[in-house]
C-alpha cells in the first residue's frame, strides 16, 4: 500500500498496522499546520477532457515551451495542471520522467 513499509506484504499494510509501527498521533504541538486540512468526498474528478479545447490547446502549447521532449504521461500531467490551475503551472512541473531516478526494487 501507500502508507506501507515496502516489504510487498499488503496484510501488513492495514490502518491497524500502520498506527501500530508509528506509534499513534502525533501531539498537537508538534504538528506542521495549525489546523486540520478540510476534505471534501463531493468535489468531482476532472479529466482532461473537460478542458475546453482552445485552453487545451494552449495548455500544450505551454507546456511543450517549458519542457521540450516530455511526452505521454508527463506532458498530460501539465496539460491538466495548466487548464485547471493556470499557466504559471507549466513551469514549475515537479519531477518529470527524464529527471527521474528509477526506484531500486526491494529485495
Amino acid at each position: 500500500g501507500s502508507c506501507g513499509n515496502f516489504n510487498n506484504d499488503p496484510n501488513d499494510d492495514t490502518t491497524e498496522a500502520i498506527i501500530a509501527r508509528m506509534g499513534g498521533k502525533i501531539p498537537h504541538e508538534q504538528l506542521l499546520f495549525s489546523h486540520a486540512a478540510e476534505v471534501s468526498a463531493g468535489v468531482p474528478h476532472k479529466t482532461i477532457a473537460e478542458c475546453e479545447q482552445s485552453k487545451r490547446y494552449r495548455a500544450i502549447t505551454i507546456c511543450k515551451e517549458a519542457h521540450s521532449g516530455v511526452e505521454g504521461v508527463m506532458l498530460d500531467a501539465c496539460i491538466f495542471d495548466v487548464c485547471f490551475a493556470g499557466d504559471q503551472y507549466a513551469a514549475q512541473g515537479g519531477l518529470f520522467l527524464a529527471d527521474a531516478k528509477p526506484t531500486p526494487t526491494p529485495k
